[in-house]
């Protein structure tokens, strides 16, 4: 520890002893580096001594991350002590403390968690249910009347994906807010009318389904946890006793009860710690989170001490970023967002001092692009994404985009220019592979006479050779031949004597034998259970870790819904598996791929959303979509939180459940909610960007376009405006390169 050379806006966290201490800091300032070396020297100088040292984080990446940095300090201090400290999400923290005394909240000791992933799947169902059983005229209600069929196709499609998102936040708020589904009934049958009246049903549902499943899902462990220790003294004494220390690291993502439970355990040594940026606090608009927690600790707390220097990118781009902080906290028209940033600039590290210093790149490596089309937009992104690799093979390259759509449009423009890339999103087709394969081989179980269907999986999932040629050539062979013939017959029939001409130690011909055996076992297996026929086919396609955790997941699935109907057959499961827009699966692939976190490795490609690149960092970034939509600045502009496709009155659904629970406990609505969720909005766009920013270390570009789609090109009504900050950043780069 002594030998470690701390920088100046380091020193006075690292000599920390105890109290309360809050440490802003900016991106790039090294907060796991801090808090890890902090910890390690508080175990270190015994201080804990009579209680743990309790680290919390909020990704289960994160606290491996911790665990592995905490081990490696104390083992070079040749310190075998894994028992003085604990790193864990604050989740698990929750269900820790409901664990300990489960009858204080009326739980029996073998309740269960409901993961995101279990509770999508239970929602979804409720959702379904509603709208089956005599629900769908009052789901239709809301929406815009459309005259065009085509129309009203459209619309109904935009309210099914965005009424999956809209359930479960209501029930969440419903939930924090102490309203159970029976309260929720006893008040609207008293004849109040709103959007709450078709959340009811769900809700009822949902509630029941967890009940009968003995699930817990994470918004109640929150609350109970906090009610626990608010009923039970003894356990709120044996964990505030427990924990000598509380470190707390993104904490600008904390919501209230987070925050409460934190403050219980902490009150009687007060030795608490929060570590966090306000300006990258992005969670705010579709989770209770609020960085308003983490200002009120700033203020509060003994100690304050900002970590202010950052050595991840070029002075060039953190003047960029900087410049963004003060235009918002200083010159923004819409004064009350003019606290979406914190006004703290980031500073470079000193040079010569014995620091990893900043990128120093030989020229201005900042610009902005301003397209005709979006299609022109992404084309142009990867012809420079080329050339980059081109020149400069070992740098890596971030592509951010504003929707997940977008980042399959762009990597269909990658593929299209050979580039290899890693594609973070659900509808990433190396991650639905595992899914796509097995929907595959069950077509060709309902289809097994169609030689067709066969050619498919053979292809797709057996298959994997760089010869396209041959592998064509082979594949039109099989057309010749039945599906008996090649799977029960090959070995007598005319056409192992017509494929003689092939190597059969080549690629083609060994995966070929390999698959056709696979599919004569799959064919072969009694179909009594449609989950474990799942399985068994994902087991025989000899599947990496996280392709595993995906297909227990899906046999998970298929499993609960067939319970729900028994009439479930294997038509159905292969609907279920093709369905691109599903909601479960994207979110089963978002969580199971980044449960061991990403890192882009020197010379890789990466395209994300911009909220998914946080924590992540790029040679070179791409910054797309920066139009007035995608990142608006004032509250007469159009908003994603007002939905097109409803009734005038019902576009912004959340801010109307908000004045509705408002008006059930206050008995009157307070607030503007629809502005307020505006306000919101503009704000965390607004960090987003700060965000995007942040993420580059050399070079950064800067785009949008002026239409959507080519064949609107000249419409007036149609054209985008690039967005405000694009045209302050933009003044800022040209006064650079005139210097």
């Amino acid at each position: 520890m002594i030998n470690i050379n701390y920088r100046e806006d380091q020193i006075p966290i690292i000599n920390y002893d105890n109290g309360t201490m809050a440490v802003p800091a900016v991106p790039g300032a090294g907060k796991t580096f801090i808090i890890t070396n902090l910890v390690a020297k508080l175990l270190l100088e015994q201080k804990h001594k009579g209680g743990k040292i309790l680290v919390l984080t909020y990704m289960n990446s994160a606290v491996n991350n911790f665990k592995g940095r905490i081990r490696k300090i104390l083992e070079e201090h040749k310190i075998d002590d894994t028992n003085s400290y604990e790193v864990m999400t604050i989740h698990s923290l929750a269900v820790k403390i409901i664990k300990e005394k489960p009858e204080v909240v009326m739980l029996s000791e073998d309740f269960n968690i409901a993961d995101d992933l279990q509770k999508n799947i239970i929602l979804n169902e409720c959702i379904s249910r509603f709208r089956f059983e005599g629900g769908e005229r009052a789901f239709r209600w809301f929406l815009k009347e459309q005259k065009d069929e085509r129309w009203k196709e459209i619309t109904l499609e935009a309210w099914e994906r965005g009424f999956f998102e809209f359930a479960g936040n209501a029930i969440s708020e419903l939930k924090y807010k102490g309203i159970s589904p029976d309260k929720l009934e006893e008040i609207l049958s008293r004849g109040q009318k709103g959007m709450l009246k078709i959340i009811l049903p769900i809700y009822k549902l949902y509630d029941r389904k967890l009940k009968q499943n003995g699930l817990l899902d994470y918004d109640d462990i929150l609350i109970l946890a906090e009610k626990t220790l608010s009923l039970d003294e003894g356990l709120r004494k044996k964990f505030q006793t427990r924990y000598k220390y509380i470190f707390e690291d993104e904490c600008q993502d904390s919501n209230e009860i987070q925050g409460n439970i934190i403050k219980i355990i902490s009150s009687e040594n007060r030795n608490l710690v929060r570590v966090g940026d306000i300006n990258q606090s992005i969670t705010g608009t579709f989770s209770s989170s609020d960085p308003k927690f983490f200002k009120e600790f700033i203020n509060s707390a003994d100690f304050c001490y900002r970590m202010d220097m950052s050595n991840r990118s070029s002075k060039d781009i953190l003047d960029l970023a900087n410049t963004l902080v003060e235009y918002v906290t200083k010159e923004f028209r819409q004064e009350e967002c003019r606290h979406a940033l914190e006004d703290m600039q980031i500073k470079t590290v000193p040079n010569g001092m014995g620091y990893k210093e900043n990128p120093n790149p030989e020229h201005y490596n900042i610009n902005i692009k301003w397209y005709d089309s979006w299609k022109f937009e992404i084309e142009q992104t990867a012809r420079y994404v080329k050339g980059i690799k081109n020149k400069y093979p070992d740098k890596s390259i971030g592509i951010l985009v504003p929707f997940n759509e977008q980042v399959t449009q762009v990597a269909k423009e990658l593929r299209e220019n050979n580039l290899v890339f890693e594609e973070l999103g659900p509808n990433s087709l190396s991650k639905r592979r595992v899914i796509n394969n097995i929907a595959s081989i069950i077509d060709f179980i309902l289809h097994c006479d169609d030689i067709e269907k066969l050619i498919v999986v053979l292809d797709k999932v057996f298959i994997d050779t760089d010869n396209e040629e041959e592998l064509k050539y082979f594949l039109e062979k099989l057309k010749n031949y039945s599906t008996e013939e090649i799977i029960y017959d090959f070995e007598f029939s005319k056409l192992d004597n017509d494929l003689i001409e092939f190597n059969e130690e080549s690629d083609i011909y060994l995966n070929f034998k390999r698959g056709i055996n696979i599919i004569k076992q799959i064919l072969e297996y009694p179909i009594i259970r449609l989950d474990l026929l799942v399985l068994f086919i994902g087991k025989k396609l000899n599947l990496e870790k996280e392709d595993k955790a995906v297909l227990d997941y899906i046999s998970f699935y298929i499993k609960y819904l067939a319970s729900e109907n028994i009439n479930m057959d294997l038509e159905d499961v292969y609907n279920l598996l093709f369905d691109v827009k599903n909601k479960v699966f994207n979110h089963i692939i978002d969580v199971v791929y980044e449960i061991n976190g990403y890192e882009p490795e020197p010379g890789s490609i990466t395209i994300c959303n911009y909220h998914k690149s946080k924590g992540m960092e790029w040679d070179c970034v791409f910054l797309l979509g920066l139009v007035e939509y995608n990142f608006p600045d004032n509250i007469n502009q159009k908003f994603q939180s007002d939905k097109w496709y409803l009734k005038e009155k019902y576009k912004n659904p959340m801010a109307i459940i908000k004045s509705e629970v408002e008006a059930i406990l206050k008995g009157s609505i307070s607030t503007d909610y629809a502005h307020k969720t505006k306000i919101d909005s503009i704000n965390e766009k607004i960090r987003l960007l700060y965000v995007g920013i942040t993420r580059a270390k050399e070079m950064l570009v800067l785009s949008g376009s002026a239409y959507r789609d080519e064949s609107d090109i000249g419409n007036k009504r149609k054209e985008q405006k690039p967005c405000i900050y694009l045209g302050r950043l933009n003044r800022h780069i040209i006064k650079k390169r005139s210097n």
